[in-house]
């Protein structure tokens, strides 16, 4: 069988339309994006609390980050990644922080909320998944940091100038070495949580994926283990030898 395209006419989707045609997450952005928020508000120190809200204020900026994947192609990379990627990090800290009560709650999750939040202009995802040419010259990473002091320095914020610099950290190391592109090594207790933390969620997204282990108990997978996958330096062992079926 064949098709004789005769004319193409351009049209111009509109977001639900985005939704069906890419990679898109399971879950309801809003839900996730209320859940986020709802979570912000237990933050304690007054400034830590105006600086999240300047951010969740931002009507176009939280648009974008309801919307954006979180990577072109590794991790969480489909629409309303970067949001459920956020969220699952903060989720992660919130129940991981009273084991560790030395470190400061509220710059742990700022750090966590902003890490990836200049992902917004570093990708485009209005037809497929590609870098900006903000996202190529300038990248998300030192971007992130022009995007906090955005905020940070208008008025009736007064964030402490130490717990701003240390925010500006948290962005700048969290890729954890030079080589996977940091600016900086971690190096306040809290840049070394939310580096491990992200690397943690990223891998283990990653892994997941690549397992296919939502695929139905008996679905050809093409043997026990993938290919060698180059981010995580390893081939992955797909089976989940507990599950029904799982070893077989």
């Amino acid at each position: 069988m064949q098709i004789i395209i005769q004319s193409i006419d351009p049209f111009d989707q509109y977001e639900e339309m985005i939704r069906e045609l890419l990679p898109a997450s399971k879950r309801n952005p809003e839900e996730m994006f209320q859940e986020l928020r709802t979570l912000f508000e237990s933050l304690t120190h007054p400034a830590a609390g105006r600086l999240a809200k300047a951010f969740f204020d931002d009507d176009a900026l939280m648009s974008a980050f309801r919307s954006a994947p979180a990577a072109k192609v590794l991790h969480h990379a489909y629409l309303g990644g970067l949001l459920e990627h956020t969220l699952q990090l903060c989720n992660l800290a919130d129940r991981m922080l009273p084991l560790y009560p030395l470190l400061n709650r509220d710059l742990v999750l700022l750090g966590l909320l902003l890490h990836d939040m200049a992902k917004t202009r570093e990708l485009m995802y209005d037809r497929a998944f590609d870098y900006t040419e903000r996202g190529l010259l300038v990248g998300h990473i030192v971007d992130g940091v022009i995007l906090l002091r955005e905020k940070v320095y208008q008025p009736g914020i007064e964030m402490p100038p130490e717990a701003i610099m240390v925010l500006e950290h948290i962005i700048l190391s969290h890729h954890g070495v030079p080589e996977f592109g940091a600016a900086k090594v971690p190096s306040t207790p809290e840049a070394i949580f939310v580096s491990n933390l992200d690397d943690l969620d990223a891998k283990t997204e990653m892994a997941l994926v690549a397992s296919k282990r939502d695929k139905p108990v008996g679905a050809d997978l093409r043997g026990a283990f993938t290919e060698k996958h180059w981010a995580l330096n390893t081939r992955v062992y797909r089976p989940d030898p507990l599950s029904s079926g799982g070893g077989s």
